[in-house]
């Protein structure tokens, strides 16, 4: 029989605690945005959208409480090894609770927008 934790917080011997949810990564997605955007791996996302090139736009299963939620990303170099790219908000109101766009760029261009693959992006945050 499988045993389940499920604590709130925990606390160090000193008194101070950590909430245990509050750390935890609420949204990721790996995605081959080559061709049409596709998810290869994902937790708490429903889809994946392809908005023309470097322009995916990430569904969430479970929504966040607010669009004040913070997101990461990382691409690779591209095949041309001078075409690295960049992971930002799409634009300043890229974030709702239920999706986010981003725009992935060559960090020395950044107005060429690139599909690369993998695409990873983290979300942190409170869910709804």
């Amino acid at each position: 029989m499988a045993s389940i934790l499920k604590v709130d917080q925990i606390g160090k011997t000193s008194g101070s605690t950590q909430d245990t949810m509050a750390g935890l990564c609420k949204v990721w997605a790996d995605i081959d945005m080559t061709g049409t955007a596709t998810l290869d791996n994902s937790f708490n996302v429903t889809s994946i959208t392809d908005g023309g090139t470097g322009l995916p736009t990430v569904t969430i299963a479970n929504d966040f409480a607010n669009a004040n939620y913070c997101c990461a990303g990382m691409g690779p170099q591209g095949p041309s090894n001078n075409d690295e790219c960049l992971v930002h908000f799409k634009n300043s109101s890229a974030r709702s609770t239920g999706s986010c766009d981003f725009r992935t760029v060559d960090v020395y261009n950044a107005a060429d927008v690139i599909d690369y693959d993998p695409n990873t992006i983290i979300f942190f945050g409170d869910l709804a």
